[in-house]
């Protein structure tokens, strides 16, 4: 079985050459396709996924950072504020 990539780097990461960590939210774009990565305002170890502006999903922050990981290997592109 193939091991899943993990991202080095996510939007929400803190540290130096890190511009966007201060936003609460971060959409991922493919052609009519989105999903937002939100910060769960009760818990910092949280993010919420919303698919579509429809369906939303909450997730622990090592899995969002996988999931972060396949909609890159998918396509997606990191919108830009």
């Amino acid at each position: 079985m193939p091991q899943e990539k993990y991202p080095e780097k996510c939007p929400w990461d803190l540290g130096p050459k890190q511009n966007l960590s201060h936003l609460n939210e971060w959409t991922l774009v493919n052609g009519l396709e989105s999903v937002k990565f939100s910060k769960d305002p009760n818990d910092k170890h949280w993010l919420i996924l919303t698919f579509n502006e429809e369906l939303s999903e909450r997730l622990l922050l090592f899995k969002a950072r996988q999931t972060y990981q396949k909609l890159l290997d998918k396509g997606y592109k990191l919108r830009d504020k």
